[in-house]
This record gives C-alpha cells, sequence and structure tokens, in this order.
C-alpha cells in the first residue's frame, strides 16, 4: 500500500498540513469498493467516525507492539460484520473501501490510519491537543 501523495486537497503524509492543523495520521491508496486488511495485528475496539453526520466510518482499535499499547483509528471504509470486539492479525481484511470523492472531488480515494501512543522511542511523532500522535508507517 502506498501513502497519498499530493493531490488537489493536500498531501496524506504524516504531519503534512491541514491548514492550522497537522495531518495527525497517513492516508494509505485504495480504490472505491477494495478490501481493507489489518495494517498489523489489532483489537477491534468499536465502530468510529470521522465526521458527524457524515456516511464515512471506520474502526477505533488497539494494538501491542514491542510490549507498548497504542490506540488507533482507521477510517472510511465499511467494517465488515462481526468484527467488533475481534482480535485480527495483520494482512486479514477488516472491511470494504468507501469512495471519498463525492465529499472531496479530486481527492484520490484512501484510508485514513493514525496512532495514539506514550512509547516515542523510534517514532515520529506530533503533540496535538496534549496527545501524541505517531507516524505509523513504522509499524505496518
Amino acid at each position: 500500500m502506498s501513502i497519498r501523495g499530493n493531490d488537489k486537497w493536500g498531501s496524506g503524509a504524516f504531519g503534512a498540513s491541514r491548514g492550522s492543523r497537522p495531518h495527525l495520521g497517513v492516508d494509505l491508496v485504495v480504490e472505491p469498493g477494495e478490501y481493507v486488511y489489518a495494517p498489523f495485528d489489532m483489537k477491534i475496539e468499536r465502530i468510529s467516525y470521522p465526521y458527524s453526520n457524515s456516511p464515512y466510518m471506520g474502526l477505533a482499535f488497539s494494538t501491542n507492539n514491542s510490549g507498548y499499547m497504542y490506540d488507533g483509528r482507521i477510517w472510511y471504509f465499511n467494517p465488515l460484520p462481526g468484527v467488533i470486539g475481534t482480535n485480527v492479525t495483520k494482512g486479514e481484511v477488516i472491511g470494504v473501501s468507501q469512495d471519498l470523492t463525492n465529499k472531496y472531488p479530486g481527492i484520490t480515494n484512501h484510508v485514513h490510519l493514525q496512532l495514539q501512543g506514550s512509547n516515542l522511542t523510534g517514532h515520529d511523532y506530533i503533540v496535538y491537543k496534549n496527545k501524541i500522535y505517531l507516524d505509523p508507517t513504522k509499524l505496518i
């Protein structure tokens, strides 16, 4: 999976400008209707929404890497039925990607992946609104 490059809506890179704030995750390029795979082993906690009053959704999850726990979100896909509350392994199908061009004409379709945690060793990170966001690309 590749990280979304520049399009008319900006860049999908970690830390890219979003006007008055940084991009807190990475955007992984997908085609609408494509399967979305778990980027690493994780426990699916619940449905998560990037915006209120929007058809876009995804999942909130937790993951353990080298003994450290991280919380995360992956958005812009329809989760598979029955996935909530399960443990999934890296590469397992977790849903089907949505089409973002209805809201953002000209955008490269993608899923958004972000992580929060406190172990900063070996990570690029951003502190935003008193939370630590880690660049997830090294864990994928």
